[in-house]
């Protein structure tokens, strides 16, 4: 039986990795965390352990007698020694698989991408087997700021008519999963995407469906995009922007993030979950009728971008 160290274990890939494996006969689960107290997955087959990937000396105890690595990290200029990190006490512990998130969208030119190649390579070069979990933008994510605005009628994005297949991140769990119980994936790089390559604005328009009301996309130049977050929203400092937000967008705005594959359906057997899908699931995210406040504040929003709505 396998027993799989997720690292990150209250991050979004960790965490969706451990809510699935919660509760299998087929694997044990050893779950990395900083802080225990912020981990809320239980079930027999989990173990709750302590280390930080920014802290080598830390990943010896948590690494001991696993057959499966799941290394995943947040996005930040630090991916790339997290990776190196936990690639090094895997060495040091014996030969488990490494099963590491990498990415579908093609990020060649940014700073995201020169750390975490060098995370990769270290992998690649490591002499341990591996598999390479590359998700396109995950529907929680890429979907969360028109949550917050769906109540004001709009959505304010820089993505043009640049499309992406958007992925359920339990569909990343779902693969990920097949991947550790199964056979046959070293050396392999899985595309994990949703089967409908689409806009923002069909986007919004599957949103507006669901919550019975418009929800109207504005397409904004980049820069009005980054000032009206940097005023509007709690990152305050550019460079945070441009790694957290923008550089993905830009990628989805110059076509980077058009990439669809059959590949959950075939580590799976299952069919990938479609946007429509997840809103049902997850409709309560976007059910929040608008209070006056809202209206009012739609209403200057929608006046002060008129000229950028796609309709």
């Amino acid at each position: 039986m396998p027993t799989v160290l997720i690292t990150t274990a209250n991050g979004m890939f960790g965490g969706g990795l451990a809510r699935e494996l919660a509760g299998a006969p087929d694997v044990q689960v050893r779950a990395m965390v900083r802080d225990r107290s912020k981990f809320t997955a239980e079930a027999p087959n989990i173990e709750v352990v302590e280390g930080d990937m920014d802290r080598p000396e830390s990943l010896a105890g948590p690494m001991q007698g696993v057959t499966h690595v799941f290394l995943a990290a947040p996005i930040s200029d630090q991916i790339g020694p997290r990776y190196k990190n936990v690639v090094e006490a895997a060495k040091n512990s014996g030969q488990p698989h490494v099963a590491a998130i990498h990415g579908a969208v093609n990020h060649e030119g940014d700073k995201l991408e020169e750390t975490f190649d060098a995370g990769i390579e270290a992998l690649k070069s490591s002499g341990l087997p591996w598999t390479l979990i590359s998700p396109t933008s995950v529907m929680e994510t890429a979907l969360s700021a028109i949550e917050d605005m769906a109540p004001l009628g709009c959505a304010l994005s820089m993505t043009g008519e640049g499309k992406n297949a958007l992925v359920a991140n339990r569909d990343v769990a779902i693969a990920t999963r097949a991947v550790i119980t199964g056979s046959g994936h070293d050396g392999k790089d899985y595309k994990i995407t949703g089967p409908q390559l689409l806009d923002m604005e069909q986007i919004c328009a599957a949103i507006s469906e669901q919550v019975g009301r418009t929800v109207t996309y504005y397409d904004l130049p980049e820069d009005e995009f980054a000032a009206m977050m940097l005023k509007n929203t709690e990152i305050k400092d550019p460079a945070v922007l441009e790694q957290m937000v923008i550089m993905h967008l830009r990628a989805w705005k110059e076509g980077r993030a058009e990439v669809i594959t059959d590949t959950f359906a075939e580590l799976t057997g299952e069919p990938a979950t479609t946007l429509e899908e997840w809103l049902k699931t997850n409709h309560q995210l976007f059910d929040a009728k608008p209070s006056i406040a809202q209206r009012a504040t739609g209403a200057l929003l929608r006046g002060k971008y008129s000229k950028y709505a796609k309709r």
